[in-house]
């Protein structure tokens, strides 16, 4: 053998494999649970206290009444009123009536005027109730939401909701 071959062999012994057999020398080995409960211990009451922070908000409105609910409508003594929405402005229209288009400003709808308008139709038929909001395709969630908020803050709870009337 040569040097270098003999250094290698005293490096790096030749070893024998050790007998393994399955006698019954194994030991029982018990298992800590202690870490495991620790933890189930802080997760339970952090998930509980997470289920508090989870609400759904829930949005309540009416779909606009069927032809034949119309024509009962029309001989009670309450108005029919709309919203239309488009994207230059909204336009209130009742039973018969038809107001002005209020034109947006500055790319906003003027919610101010509509908070106004429908709390002076709320003084003159105090027992009307019912408003249905008919947006264009294109209107934006956000206002569909600030329409439906004014019209509960002008004591209009019944809101239905239609489409574009094209």
């Amino acid at each position: 053998m040569s040097g270098d071959q003999k250094n290698i062999n005293q490096a790096f012994p030749v070893m024998k494999r050790a007998n393994k057999s399955l006698g019954g020398d194994l030991e029982t080995i018990d298992l800590d649970m202690t870490p495991v409960m620790n933890l189930f211990m802080v997760l339970i009451p952090f998930l509980m206290s997470m289920a508090v922070f989870t609400h759904i908000a829930i949005i309540e409105f009416n779909l606009p009444p069927a032809q034949s609910e119309q024509v009962e409508s029309e001989s009670s003594k309450e108005l029919d009123i709309s919203i239309v929405v488009s994207q230059v402005g909204f336009r209130i229209v009742g039973t018969g009536k038809k107001m002005d288009l209020v034109p947006k400003l500055d790319e906003r709808y003027q919610l101010d005027k509509l908070r106004m308008l429908l709390k002076a139709i709320k003084f003159q038929y105090p027992s009307q109730t019912s408003v249905v909001l008919i947006f264009d395709s294109n209107t934006l969630y956000d206002d569909v939401i600030k329409f439906m908020d004014i019209c509960r803050e002008s004591q209009f709870p019944d809101i239905g909701l239609s489409g574009d009337i094209g």
